[in-house]
């Protein structure tokens, strides 16, 4: 449908215009890209830990941190991944800032909730999951992402601790992704200012 084509391109232009326009100056606006953890992959998570502390839900971004953009169908190695998951007690879900044909056609079957066109790092998505888990405690829910302007500003400024992991293949990124990698770099300058050791973390998986 050509109209709804054309209004999702006004949301994500808008969507990137909103990014430009973040005032990134004050110390306490940069907190909301330190992630409380980074690992180079969802693989390499202690999840076991994790459920330890009381997590029970965890919210995964799908392209570049599940799959990467030209994995159209979920491969057996993510199912086994999250079937693990949920044998430990876990909720999983996905919020993505992709369509909902993309998400349902990589899903292919696989019953778990997911949120589309979230437009992280604003709060709908996180607004829309909350209500389909039935309002869990904010200190129940981790995310996992591999985007410091999306998956981390988003999931800190709604309440959440969250994840940062190695993007799996930047390659095919979208151009609005592209365009928000740009921007982290002036992040990750104004990190290094006030925690040097988070700073070195997130350098370890935000490289090339």
């Amino acid at each position: 449908d050509y109209g709804l084509v054309e209004k999702a391109k006004l949301i994500t232009q808008g969507f990137v215009e909103e990014i430009k326009r973040l005032n990134f100056s004050s110390d306490d606006k940069i907190l909301k890209y330190i992630p409380n953890k980074c690992t180079l992959t969802v693989y390499d998570v202690d999840y076991i830990s994790l459920y330890s502390q009381g997590k029970r839900f965890i919210l995964f971004d799908l392209d570049n941190t599940l799959a990467p953009y030209d994995e159209v169908i979920m491969s057996t190695k993510v199912k086994d991944f999250l079937d693990s998951l949920k044998q430990i007690g876990f909720k999983v879900a996905i919020v993505s800032n992709n369509n909902s044909k993309r998400i349902s056609k990589y899903l292919n079957g696989y019953d778990i909730p997911f949120v589309s066109r979230a437009l992280k790092p604003y709060l709908r998505g996180y607004k829309i999951m909350e209500k389909i888990l039935g309002y869990p405690k904010k200190e129940e829910v981790i995310t996992v992402g591999d985007q410091l302007l999306t998956d981390v500003c988003g999931s800190k400024t709604f309440g959440y601790d969250v994840i940062l992991v190695k993007s799996i293949k930047r390659k095919n990124e979208l151009w609005y992704t592209k365009i928000n990698r740009k921007r982290s770099k002036s992040i990750l300058k104004k990190i290094k200012k006030i925690d040097e050791q988070m700073y070195n973390e997130i350098k370890l998986v935000d490289e090339e």
